[in-house]
C-alpha cells in the first residue's frame, strides 16, 4: 500500500530502522534522515532528517 504523503512507506519500526542504518553507513551526502516514525496516514513507518521534537512540559 502506498503512503498518500508520497514517502518510502516501511512495514514496521524494524525495517525503518534497518533501512535508517544502512543510510547512516552509506557515504552518500544527500542522506541525512535521522529518525524513523509511525506514519498516523498510512500506519506504516517512514524515515525523516528533523530531528525528535521534544514536547514543554506542562506545569
Amino acid at each position: 500500500m502506498a503512503c498518500p504523503t508520497g514517502k518510502q512507506r516501511f512495514r514496521d519500526d524494524f525495517e525503518a530502522k534497518l533501512a535508517l542504518h544502512r543510510v547512516s553507513t552509506s557515504n552518500s551526502p544527500r542522506r541525512q534522515e535521522k529518525r524513523a516514525y509511525h506514519c498516523p496516514h498510512c500506519h506504516g513507518w517512514h524515515l525523516t532528517s528533523q530531528a525528535k521534537k521534544h514536547r514543554k512540559a506542562r506545569q
